[in-house]
């Protein structure tokens, strides 16, 4: 299986908040982010971000490891360690010179690991090393919310009680079914017409 990183267009793409993209708390609060030129990328959007931050300020962000999948910018990874995540590795075949500048204005080029190639053999690379926190926000209507999840499974990737914070549409949620016994749904949370599922690993 061959995933490939590279983002598409939405109707979920705000293009004020895409110009104006900055890191929300902690020790970068207020870092422009550099963006993709053009339309190919979705970046998380602002308010989903600063939502998911809220709800992982309560569970512990410092000193954690954290896995951003179809990283894009960065800004969910980069958010994390501006809050105290002690590293972050960053997987996105066609971005990885915009994460490692926006790494550098946020100071944090030192606890970032970027890998260029597609999810899957990034994902295969990575195996049995241990992430606190995974973000993935994968392409939407193409199925591969569960292949990602399939593949993180097994390349046992979630340390234990792990969050995997899933962000996808109204219309494509994870079979939590093909996952039984490996993660739960601990939270859901609809901003706008995106939903973020928080599923916590077992």
């Amino acid at each position: 299986m061959n995933i490939s990183v590279e983002r598409r267009n939405s109707f979920l793409h705000d293009e004020n908040e895409v110009e104006h993209m900055r890191i929300i708390g902690g020790n970068a609060k207020g870092t422009l982010l550099s963006s993709p030129e053009g339309r190919n990328t979705r970046p998380t959007l602002g308010r989903v971000r600063e939502s998911v931050f809220n709800v992982l300020a309560n569970v512990g962000i410092l000193e954690t490891k954290v896995l951003d999948i179809f990283a894009g910018t960065g800004a969910m990874g980069l958010e994390a360690l501006s809050r105290g995540a002690a590293e972050a590795v960053f997987l996105d075949k066609a971005t990885g010179a915009i994460i490692r500048e926006n790494a550098l204005r946020c100071h944090a080029a030192d606890r970032s690991r970027i890998l260029k190639g597609d999810v899957s053999s990034s994902l295969k690379a990575l195996r049995g090393q241990k992430f606190d926190y995974i973000f993935m926000d994968p392409p939407y209507r193409k199925g591969y919310i569960n292949e990602v999840l399939q593949e993180v499974f097994d390349c046992d990737l979630p340390a234990e009680e792990a969050i995997i914070i899933a962000e996808h549409s109204v219309s494509e949620p994870p079979d939590l079914s093909l996952f039984q016994g490996k993660c739960q749904l601990w939270k859901e949370k609809k901003v706008g017409a995106i939903v973020v599922s928080y599923l916590q690993c077992r």
